[in-house]
């Protein structure tokens, strides 16, 4: 399989994850924080590594803590939740949004009578911040939640200077990273953001099952509890203690996949995987403008393009595509609208149902690239006949 999904989650892992994993499920996958027994301790003595490991990542030390969550949903669904919100208050999301962020201000809008307010685009699709700042002004943001990079089309965008025009007025700035941590370079200091959320299976090639979020000292005030149990921490009390990482963090830890982000993280430590993938970003989408036919859906032009694109075919939908490529070529790549309502409607897809996506990481080859260039190039009618009807309709 030539797999160009990592969009989704990066695939294959780095051996030392693998090797990591399996050892540590065989050998010390125990509760952390809860008993006086050896084991336990080197399982806590490890976490408190990572999370140092990952605040050294983004040059955070001494100005944030680690809070982990299962998945980097449940991260944003804290931080997104846990403020407190009244009627007519305002969060501003970028049209490029996840619904992990936009379902649960969603919610928040039927449950709280907030308003959602999509940050102002250029005609090319960039944020174009002299509108932003207007924005800002006449309705005050209490949120201001960004991608890092778009999950549709890799464009990275500019959250530094969002987040600067939305500081003066008191917001909570909100970074979703899981596209990009590991592979950006994320200075937390210079971000101003309030909050980095990160998704440990995605550019961090950490295992599922361990995601979480950075969050500037002293925010944690502004924060209640969404999700609530036992830690191991002042279990008499029924309250949740009052200090992070503990304040938002409940449940067992899952150690075994914390483990694998640790030998990830030292992976990453020897690798530069933006200056690596850009090659192969740059052929990716150059290579699909030049098919008659194939329209692409990129990072705006000027801007840094990510190894995200988006494309379709002519006469074909997404997912009609993805079918073709995976039952002729054994190619995965992600058809469909990639659980980001928003940014569709701008792109005017709806003729074809969404988009293809094809997502590279470090271990996508030139080869590969151009094998999916040669596929796509290469696609008829009479490519269809084979495929179920079930996985022609199929679609997300």
């Amino acid at each position: 399989m030539i797999y160009l999904d990592n969009g989704a989650t990066t695939f294959p892992k780095p051996e030392c994850v693998y090797e990591t994993v399996d050892r540590f499920g065989r050998t010390a996958a125990v509760n952390a924080g809860r008993g006086a027994y050896r084991a336990g301790r080197e399982a806590s003595a490890m976490i408190r590594q990572v999370r140092q490991s990952l605040l050294s990542l983004c040059d955070a030390r001494g100005q944030a803590e680690v809070v982990f969550t299962h998945s980097v949903t449940v991260a944003l669904n804290q931080l997104i939740l846990g403020l407190d919100w009244k009627e007519g208050d305002t969060a501003y999301v970028s049209p490029y949004e996840h619904n992990a962020v936009l379902r649960p201000l969603q919610m928040l809008k039927k449950t709280k009578g907030v308003r959602m307010e999509e940050l102002a685009l250029s005609p090319d699709l960039r944020l174009e911040l002299d509108a932003i700042a207007k924005q800002f002004e006449t309705r005050p943001p209490k949120l201001v939640s960004l991608t890092a990079i778009s999950n549709v089309t890799g464009y990275v965008l500019p959250a530094e200077e969002v987040f600067r025009l939305a500081r003066p007025y008191g917001s909570f700035n909100l970074l979703d990273a899981s596209q990009a941590m590991g592979l950006l370079r994320l200075r937390f200091g210079q971000l101003r953001a309030d909050a980095v959320a990160f998704a440990g299976h995605k550019t961090l090639y950490a295992p599922f099952g361990i995601a979480g979020f950075l969050l500037r000292e002293g925010r944690e005030k502004l924060l209640r509890e969404v999700v609530t149990g036992g830690n191991g921490k002042n279990s008499l009390s029924l309250d949740m203690p009052s200090y992070l990482p503990e304040k938002l963090e409940s449940s067992s830890l899952n150690t075994v996949a914390i483990a694998g982000l640790q030998a990830s993280l030292e992976w990453l430590k020897d690798r530069d995987p933006w200056r690596e993938e850009q090659p192969l970003a740059l052929r990716l989408r150059k290579g699909l403008e030049a098919i008659p036919g194939v329209t692409v859906y990129g990072a705006p032009e000027g801007t840094e393009q990510a190894g995200v694109i988006s494309f379709n075919v002519e006469g074909f939908r997404a997912n009609e595509v993805a079918a073709i490529l995976d039952h002729r070529h054994d190619i995965a790549v992600r058809a469909g609208h990639h659980c980001a309502a928003l940014i569709h409607r701008r792109l005017n897809d709806a003729v074809y149902d969404g988009t293809v996506r094809a997502s590279i990481g470090l271990f996508t080859t030139e080869e590969e690239i151009d094998a999916l260039l040669h596929a796509v190039s290469a696609i008829d009618r009479e490519a269809l006949k084979g495929i179920s009807a079930d996985i022609l309709r199929g679609n997300c």
